[in-house]
Protein backbone atom coordinates (compact mmCIF):
# COMPACT_ATOMS: atom_id res chain seq x y z
CA UNK A 1 0.00 0.00 0.00
CA UNK A 2 2.62 2.40 0.99
CA UNK A 3 4.59 1.79 -2.33
CA UNK A 4 1.62 2.58 -4.39
CA UNK A 5 1.02 5.33 -2.59
CA UNK A 6 5.00 6.77 -3.28
CA UNK A 7 4.16 5.62 -6.84
CA UNK A 8 1.51 8.06 -7.22
CA UNK A 9 3.44 10.76 -5.32
CA UNK A 10 5.91 10.33 -7.97
CA UNK A 11 3.50 10.61 -11.16
CA UNK A 12 2.72 13.88 -9.86
CA UNK A 13 6.05 15.63 -9.07
CA UNK A 14 9.62 15.67 -10.41
CA UNK A 15 11.57 13.27 -8.01
CA UNK A 16 15.43 11.85 -8.55
CA UNK A 17 15.29 8.71 -6.16
CA UNK A 18 18.93 7.22 -4.98
CA UNK A 19 20.82 4.72 -3.24
CA UNK A 20 22.67 5.66 -0.33
CA UNK A 21 25.22 3.08 1.38
CA UNK A 22 24.60 2.12 4.77
CA UNK A 23 27.79 4.29 5.69
CA UNK A 24 25.70 7.33 4.47
CA UNK A 25 23.28 7.40 6.30
CA UNK A 26 24.57 5.23 9.51
CA UNK A 27 21.81 6.47 11.40
CA UNK A 28 19.28 5.40 9.97
CA UNK A 29 21.10 1.65 9.26
CA UNK A 30 21.44 1.87 13.50
CA UNK A 31 17.48 2.55 14.03
CA UNK A 32 16.49 0.02 11.59
CA UNK A 33 18.59 -2.57 12.88
CA UNK A 34 16.97 -1.92 16.38
CA UNK A 35 13.64 -2.36 15.08
CA UNK A 36 15.06 -5.33 13.57
CA UNK A 37 16.90 -6.87 16.97
CA UNK A 38 13.99 -6.14 18.78
CA UNK A 39 11.14 -7.13 16.56
CA UNK A 40 8.81 -3.84 17.09
CA UNK A 41 8.50 -0.65 17.29
CA UNK A 42 11.04 1.26 19.15
CA UNK A 43 10.58 4.44 19.96
CA UNK A 44 12.57 7.53 21.47
CA UNK A 45 11.38 10.79 22.45
CA UNK A 46 14.19 12.79 22.89
CA UNK A 47 17.89 12.41 22.69
CA UNK A 48 18.29 11.44 26.32
CA UNK A 49 16.39 7.97 25.44
CA UNK A 50 18.61 7.29 22.59
CA UNK A 51 20.69 4.15 23.59
CA UNK A 52 24.52 5.90 23.60
CA UNK A 53 25.87 4.24 19.93
CA UNK A 54 22.66 6.29 18.75
CA UNK A 55 24.14 9.50 20.39
CA UNK A 56 27.55 8.95 19.16
CA UNK A 57 26.50 8.69 15.14
CA UNK A 58 24.03 11.55 16.13
CA UNK A 59 27.29 13.63 17.57
CA UNK A 60 29.61 12.75 15.22
CA UNK A 61 26.88 13.78 12.43
CA UNK A 62 26.34 16.98 13.99
CA UNK A 63 30.33 17.55 13.54
CA UNK A 64 29.88 16.61 10.50
CA UNK A 65 32.87 13.93 10.58
CA UNK A 66 32.71 10.65 8.99
CA UNK A 67 31.76 7.65 10.30
CA UNK A 68 34.02 4.33 9.07
CA UNK A 69 32.56 1.44 9.46
CA UNK A 70 35.75 -0.93 10.38
CA UNK A 71 36.26 -4.78 9.41
CA UNK A 72 38.17 -6.82 11.81
CA UNK A 73 39.99 -9.51 10.31
CA UNK A 74 40.85 -12.45 12.49
CA UNK A 75 45.01 -13.20 12.11
CA UNK A 76 46.31 -16.51 11.86
CA UNK A 77 49.61 -16.97 13.59
CA UNK A 78 52.35 -19.34 11.70
CA UNK A 79 55.20 -20.52 13.23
Amino acid sequence: MEVNSIKRLMETMSVRVQHSLREGNTLADYFANLVFDFAGPVEYMNFLDVPSKGKKIINLDKLSLPNMRIKHVATRLTT
